[in-house]
């Protein structure tokens, strides 16, 4: 199912922030700095420097109490940019997506939930392990013994994010991210800017 969406954005300075993030009330920035800018994104992690997010925030009342058990076993690392992983058990009809954000000829898009596996139905289950989440030429899943590894498309022609992950059923369900890449922002402007620069140069 392709979910790629486009947001008719071009050059510098257009808020890719106010495109992604219209809940967001806080004055922390997206990267952990009390630089008074936004956020990319509205939910997840801590803002640490190693990219690293646990679930520490406050328990979700809607959520399913058996669903936060058990993503409180996983370990979530947002190695860089289009690398991330999670770590720990998954049962059947557990979920571990991939959403990104990426600039092609001057415009914004992104997926949601377009990349990554359902347990018991893509993949087998129970697992227990690390899945691996990295941005490449092609869309495959590959599975061993106690790795799995999704490689996602390149959706954009100048660059493509791996913005965030979702792990909970309960948030597969409502299309929302169970933790964001405290690096998103910071990638997504670097992506911003280098597709300004090619959209000028070949106008």
């Amino acid at each position: 199912m392709d979910r790629r969406t486009f947001i008719g954005a071009t050059g510098i300075g257009v808020g890719v922030t106010g495109c992604l993030d219209t809940n967001r009330t806080d004055s922390t920035g997206g990267n952990g700095t009390d630089d008074g800018t936004e956020s990319h994104y509205s939910n997840g992690t801590d803002g640490r420097s190693d990219g690293s997010d646990t679930d520490d925030a406050e328990p979700d009342e809607s959520a399913d109490p058996g669903d936060k058990a058990t993503e409180s076993k996983r370990d979530v690392a947002f190695d860089s940019c289009t690398r991330a992983t999670v770590t720990g058990s998954f049962e059947d009809g557990d979920v571990a997506l991939a959403s990104t954000g990426f600039y092609d000829d001057g415009l914004y898009g992104n997926t949601l939930l377009e990349d990554g596996v359902v347990f018991g139905e893509d993949v087998t289950a129970p697992f227990s392990g690390t899945v691996v989440f990295e941005i490449a030429d092609g869309s495959t899943v590959r599975e061993r013994d106690d790795e799995i590894v999704v490689k996602i498309s390149e959706y954009g022609s100048g660059g493509t994010v791996i913005s965030s992950l979702t792990t909970r059923r309960t948030d597969y369900e409502r299309v929302t991210p169970t933790h964001e890449n405290p690096h998103a922002s910071d990638c997504l402007s670097e992506l911003e800017s280098d597709s300004a620069d090619a959209t000028l140069k070949s106008g």
